[in-house]
């Protein structure tokens, strides 16, 4: 065997765990456009630098038939490229979202650590029905000005309306009610950023959105329940 059919052969292998992988991570820790603006992209880079580039390259460097002790080079590259693979892989699903939270006119984007970081359970979200991240909201009072003093007490309180667990609900089908401050918020986006979307629009709820590499505005579409489109928020870019 030639040192370039090694190395195809072996790229040809890598690709195909990515490509197993990458489906993993978009379809089921970042689905919809969670992927693009939370972080997964920048997890996926570890993998596939060291899946599809670094350990073929190796093949393709130390690879020469009848060589003494090839097997055991080429054994010790896949066993490499393996573990870096996997320690890639567990950072990405550490950091996965486990929960999209809508608490006052926002959606937040959790991660278990970020439950830790309030020393809340992250295990409290399989409590709650449905595919991850779980789609969850805080239950306040139906009062507008009862809400907005809730609201205004979390932040003082270091209490943010988005960890106060014990009133987390599902978001119901559609959903609508609990999007009530919409028209305020489409309002702010129109004058922030110049977005300007139909307020009879069914595929979109615009909200407010917030997590750990991103903010700004989101469409939640009620009827597929995922997040659709991101504006991001120009002043923080």
């Amino acid at each position: 065997m030639s040192r370039w059919k090694a190395f195809a052969i072996h790229l040809t292998a890598s690709l195909l765990v990515f490509l197993f992988l990458l489906g993993i991570i978009i379809l089921i820790w970042y689905p919809g456009v969670l992927f693009s603006i939370d972080g997964g992209w920048n997890g996926l880079k570890l993998i596939m630098g060291v899946d599809v580039i670094l350990g073929p390259l190796l093949t393709l460097i130390i690879f020469k038939a009848g060589k003494p002790g090839l097997r055991f080079d080429l054994g010790c590259i896949v066993a490499a490229q393996v573990a870096c693979m996997a320690a890639g892989l567990w950072i990405v699903y550490q950091a996965r979202p486990i929960a999209l939270v809508f608490a006052y006119d926002t959606f937040y984007n959790l991660a278990a650590g970020e439950f830790e970081s309030y020393n809340r359970d992250p295990e409290v979200v399989n409590e709650f029905p449905g595919g991850w991240p779980k789609l969850l909201y805080t239950e306040l009072p139906e009062n507008d000005i009862s809400a907005d003093i809730a609201n205004i007490r979390g932040i003082f309180m270091d209490d943010p309306l988005f960890m106060q667990t014990d009133k987390f609900k599902p978001i119901p089908d559609p959903g609508r009610e609990i999007f009530r401050r919409e028209h305020v918020v489409r309002s702010d986006a129109t004058s922030l950023l110049g977005i300007e979307l139909e307020t009879g629009e069914e595929s979109c709820v615009l909200s407010r959105f917030v997590s750990a590499h991103a903010s700004g505005f989101v469409c939640f579409d009620p009827q597929r329940r995922r997040l659709t489109r991101f504006y991001p928020d120009q002043m923080r870019t």
